[in-house]
């Protein structure tokens, strides 16, 4: 993997954590239906990283999580 895309992986993770502080529930849905989506290895990081804000982990996300 290139730096620029590593950049950008953790750009959107953060994007994902900053968004938790004011819409917890929206971001859990919208992480919920991307692990749905059978995501690849670099999305998988994101939706994990992306979670660590929640304030309580959604049990649809950690199931779909633990299809992996």
């Amino acid at each position: 993997m290139e730096d620029n895309e590593k950049d950008i992986k953790k750009a959107v993770s953060w994007v994902l954590r900053e968004i938790t502080k004011k819409n917890p529930d929206g971001v859990a849905e919208f992480l919920t239906r991307w692990a749905k989506s059978n995501p690849d290895k670099d999305a998988r990081w994101i939706i994990k990283d992306g979670m660590t804000k929640l304030p309580a982990k959604s049990e649809r996300l950690e199931k779909e999580m633990n299809t992996w």
